[in-house]
């Protein structure tokens, strides 16, 4: 049987490659399944030797595989199983996995109610609790951290309107984080920009780098005043020049900031279109080249680098771009412009 240290040994023997583990493997099924990757024609004396364990492990191993969906029966293989495309059979518990993970974001999103109380018992203003209809926070670092928290509750959109003038560094930095935060919990989220942004290069990187994790962005003809809505539920609003915020719990009044908002939206130019860029970018010609060849949307994911849920996106905007009812659709159109 195989120590500890001979557990070390076999993974180096995989050639110290990333670890199975997190997709449901353990260390023997990952170190046999590999094992059958390089030879199908393997045995299970040949798989225990390898692996440097027993043949019964290895046979208990190969059942392990077969409940992962990873390997197949073979009549004929001297193993009794042998190993499916690995890229589609991985892909499969990669997009298992992800689902699993989106499931238990919405439970986790569930209890942020509960926890919304039990803050309510210090006295501390929380969405949900609304003991206020509107507070007033005078010092920036107390709004970026009201905004911290308000977006920790906040499950399904973020609407927000952005002037040109430039925010603070650390305003910029606590931004970034909040925004990689709910798109990665796959908050619906839509910024319009004062299009004066895009006079500066740095901006223009960092409006490009929130569209290739999710977010949707539109540019117009400022200026324009800064606006936060959060799931249609709470608003945040400049208070004075110094940097003080109001944040809105009144529901007739975050129904207007957020009608509002829809306005500066639907007036608003799609970010790639106002900087006058009709060609697509290199990764979206990669993603169009992908779908004309058939592939599915988990390996188009994992050749481009997207998780499947922003590539998805990326898809539907694209089809919109094309103004193309389907994929099948948005391939021709796209080999009609030259795109691909």
């Amino acid at each position: 049987m195989r120590t500890g240290g001979e557990e070390h040994s076999s993974r180096e023997d995989t050639g110290g490659a990333m670890s199975l583990r997190d997709l449901g493997f353990d260390s023997v099924q990952e170190n046999v399944y590999r094992a059958l990757l390089a030879d199908p024609g393997r045995d299970t004396a040949a798989l225990a030797t390898l692996v440097r364990t027993g043949e019964d492990v290895v046979r208990a191993a190969l059942t392990g595989l077969l409940a992962l969906g990873v390997v197949e029966v073979s009549a004929t293989a001297p193993s009794g199983v042998v190993p499916g495309d690995p890229e589609v059979a991985i892909g499969e518990l990669i997009e298992r996995l992800e689902h699993e993970m989106l499931r238990r974001q919405r439970d986790i999103g569930g209890t942020r109610a509960e926890l919304a109380g039990l803050a309510a018992l210090g006295g501390r203003p929380r969405p949900g609790s609304q003991p206020v209809e509107v507070e007033h926070v005078a010092e920036p670092e107390q709004v970026r951290e009201r905004l911290a928290e308000l977006c920790f509750f906040t499950r399904f959109s973020v609407y927000s309107v952005q002037p040109a003038r430039a925010a603070s560094s650390a305003a910029r930095q606590e931004a970034a984080r909040l925004d990689t935060r709910s798109l990665r919990r796959g908050v619906d989220m839509r910024i319009v920009y004062d299009e004066g942004v895009l006079r500066e290069e740095r901006n223009r990187a960092r409006l490009g780098e929130r569209v290739a994790a999710g977010a949707r962005i539109r540019l117009r003809p400022g200026p324009l005043g800064r606006l936060i809505v959060l799931d249609e539920r709470v608003a945040v609003v400049p208070a004075d020049p110094g940097g003080g915020a109001l944040i809105v719990h009144q529901p007739g009044l975050v129904r207007e900031l957020a009608a509002r908002f829809t306005q500066l939206w639907d007036g608003a130019t799609e970010l790639g279109e106002a900087r006058g860029a009709d060609e697509p970018s290199e990764e979206d010609r990669a993603v169009l080249r992908l779908l004309d060849a058939g592939m599915t949307d988990e390996l188009i994911a994992r050749q481009v680098g997207l998780s499947v849920r922003h590539l998805r996106r990326r898809i539907a905007r694209l089809l919109e771009r094309l103004e193309a009812a389907s994929r099948f659709q948005a391939g021709a159109a796209a080999a009609r412009r030259g795109w691909i």
